[in-house]
């Protein structure tokens, strides 16, 4: 079966109609997901969907039961669930489900008062996509955007760093990260994390421009301020490539005889870098963050040996780093320890695009539509993660969500 086919035969069955408290038609992962709305999933199908009308027409997506109504219906559904689930301080969970092991379940943390990890930052470069997509600005509440990013600067933000951290390790996109993973909470300044809300407030800058309001500007100068603390902190000028920071710092209270120690000379550092390559290293390429000169150098990790881009693309881990495992997780967390997914090797690929790294774009496209080949023909399935080195896929089959941006390399 050919990639172009599979997605055309898979799109009609991520869409689902509401039910209970997903009041509105929404997105789900894919095959086994019935009643779970999931942020960055449901952004990077939306983003497909828009790349797939574009490349098959209005005609053949009708076809394949997907017209441009019943995607413009589920992919704004997905978008006004998030904000009905919106709380009064402005939180929006992660996740939102009608059913199952996570129905009620952020709510009722968020009730009890336990800090949370909010919906990934994906939520207004959603409802930007989604403009471009079927247009209009009349279908959402801008406020609630201002609400939700406003949660981010006050739950989630370090001041004295300017960058953004994670409440804890649950439910942060890359499952164990190990500049996040087991760490202590509030302490880990993830580039994942910061590349996005770079992104994320650049696109709310966008929506307001669109709406003619005000506020845009001070948007955009919060992504610049966030772009220029991204490069001054976690750009590391010897390795030539970005870190995740750690911002947990605590200082000892200490005294003798009345003297308090470790008072003389405090940091003058706001950050301690996490020195671990991992995929999303490479996201301020994907951002548009750095600079022609950094995003030369972050190539050099690519091309120097095969720690990093393997066989079928990028290992979300360096061969060489220590947590290296390619063991097939049970369940949660899912393994992002040095398997491929084909929505790194898909970021990765769009940044060596943006600054014209032609020759190694290409290589990582052939490799990522070489692993699905495989697989359909193998299989007859696509699947979550897939084994760098050999292709083979390591669970969830029928998972479409961080598979379908490979549509953009369709042409």
């Amino acid at each position: 079966m050919k990639i172009e086919e599979y997605i055309l035969s898979h799109f009609k069955g991520i869409l689902k109609p509401p039910v209970k408290n997903l009041k509105y038609p929404f997105i789900v992962p894919g095959t086994g997901y019935l009643t779970e709305l999931w942020g960055w999933d449901a952004y990077w199908e939306t983003l497909s969907f828009k790349r797939a009308f574009e490349l098959f027409g209005d005609e053949e997506m009708a076809r394949a039961g997907v017209s441009r109504q019943t995607a413009t219906e589920h992919i704004r559904g997905s978008i006004l669930d998030f904000l009905d689930a919106q709380e009064e301080d402005g939180f929006i969970p992660i996740m939102v489900s009608a059913g199952g092991l996570f129905e009620g379940f952020f709510q009722n943390e968020h009730k009890k008062g336990t800090p949370l990890n909010q919906h990934l930052p994906f939520l207004c470069q959603f409802v930007l996509l989604a403009s471009e997509f079927f247009g209009g600005s009349d279908w959402f509440d801008v406020e609630k955007l201002i609400k939700y990013i406003r949660y981010f600067e006050e739950k989630q933000y370090d001041k004295n760093s300017g960058l953004f951290f994670w409440q804890d390790d649950i439910m942060v996109g890359i499952d164990n990260n190990p500049t996040v993973f087991y760490r202590p909470h509030r302490s880990s300044a993830d580039i994942f994390l910061n590349s996005f809300m770079y992104l994320e407030y650049a696109a709310l800058a966008k929506i307001l421009e669109m709406l003619r309001d005000g506020r845009a500007s001070e948007a955009a100068e919060k992504a610049e301020k966030l772009k220029a603390a991204i490069n001054t902190e976690m750009w590391d000028e010897r390795d030539g490539i970005y870190y995740s920071q750690d911002v947990g710092f605590e200082k000892t209270k200490c005294a003798v005889k009345g003297v308090a120690l470790h008072s003389g000379l405090a940091p003058h550092w706001k950050t301690m870098p996490l020195k671990i390559r991992f995929w999303a290293c490479f996201l301020p390429m994907y951002a548009g963050i750095c600079n022609e000169t950094q995003a030369e150098r972050m190539c050099v990790h690519l091309t120097e040996n095969d720690d990093i881009f393997a066989e079928y693309g990028i290992r979300t881990l360096a061969k060489n780093e220590k947590m290296y495992s390619l063991v097939k997780s049970a369940g949660n967390p899912s393994n992002w320890l040095g398997s491929v997914w084909c929505i790194s090797n898909y970021c990765v690929y769009k940044g060596l695009v943006r600054y014209g790294k032609s020759e190694l774009a290409e290589k990582l496209k052939q490799a990522t539509l070489n692993l699905l080949d495989k697989n359909l023909n193998e299989h007859g399935d696509l699947f979550e993660s897939y084994n760098p080195d050999t292709g083979e896929p390591f669970m969830h089959p029928g998972f479409l969500s961080h598979n379908l941006p490979v549509i953009d390399m369709l042409k």
